[in-house]
């Protein structure tokens, strides 16, 4: 097995005994949090008694969009023996601890009964945290994970988003005590990034200056006051699937991407359906 070095910034994640029950991973891109998070999740499962709820809103198919991302640290591990791998779960042969891949949203609404309903989670992973708009579905299953022979860890994984995000309100506004907070860059891990994406993150910075800033550095975006519709309500109301639509109009606003200071530009796409009904 080849060296693995971690960044300093992730230790934390892999103390046996945790400090805290919550972390909050943030960072932009090409900053190594799927790739760090895989490898503490296997490394995991060599401790016995683990059973850890990896996590996303959405998640059609684990063994096409996540479980790759795992497969490729067991091998760099070269530990490909000690490990079965279904479409939704990798169990550890010598221990027994496994991981299940589930989505929180289904075709007919939440899946939270399911999720709550799993015995003995001890670590509760809602990756790509920012795609949660509804606080309430968080607590439902963070209160879930409360396994007694085991620290219990609740692992919140993000791109930062707006601050109107609940995460930015409880966890960020005001740091709280019983919270880890890991955020990285590309910056810091440079020698794993091609030179391509870094000199692609360096052409954002001399272009745009804030899309640089919250796409790669990961900084939180403001909401506009007084809104009609500010990103919460919008993220709240998407739509999965869209109808069949009859006919659509799309309007774009040029001059709202003549601040230098924004990489937003206004465009609205209207909608109706053959029953007449309307979207936006």
């Amino acid at each position: 097995m080849e060296s693995i070095k971690l960044l300093d910034k992730y230790q934390p994640l892999f103390y046996e005994e945790p400090q805290n029950r919550y972390f909050l991973i943030t960072g932009g891109r090409g900053s190594g949090k799927s790739w760090t998070l895989s490898l503490f999740l296997l490394n995991l499962t060599y401790e016995e008694g683990h059973v850890i709820l990896f996590t996303r809103w959405t998640l059609t198919s684990a063994f096409i969009s996540i479980i790759p991302e795992f497969i490729d640290k067991i091998d760099l591990m070269n530990k490909a023996e000690d490990f079965e791998i279904t479409q939704s779960e990798i169990i550890n042969k010598a221990t027994g601890s496994k991981i299940l891949f589930r989505g929180i949203k289904t075709s007919q609404g939440t899946a939270t009964a399911n999720l709550k309903s799993i015995a003995g989670v001890t670590t509760f992973i809602l990756d790509e945290s920012e795609e949660l708009m509804d606080e309430d579905v968080f607590d439902r299953i963070d209160l879930s994970i409360r396994a007694v022979n085991k620290p219990n860890r609740v692992i919140l994984v993000m791109n930062p988003s707006y601050k109107s995000h609940w995460i930015y309100n409880r966890f960020v506004k005001y740091p709280r005590n019983d919270t880890n907070y890991i955020h990285t860059t590309y910056l810091d891990n440079q020698n794993n990034l091609s030179p391509s994406f870094v000199a692609q993150a360096e052409r954002t910075r001399t272009e745009n200056l804030h899309r640089y800033n919250h796409l790669f550095l990961g900084h939180w975006l403001e909401d506009a006051e007084g809104m009609l519709w500010n990103r919460q309500i919008i993220e709240r109301l998407r739509m999965a699937t869209p109808p069949q639509l009859e006919r659509i109009v799309v309007s774009v606003d040029p001059a709202a991407s003549a601040n230098l200071d924004s990489d937003e530009t206004g465009i609205v796409v209207g909608a109706i359906d053959a029953k007449g009904n309307g979207y936006v």
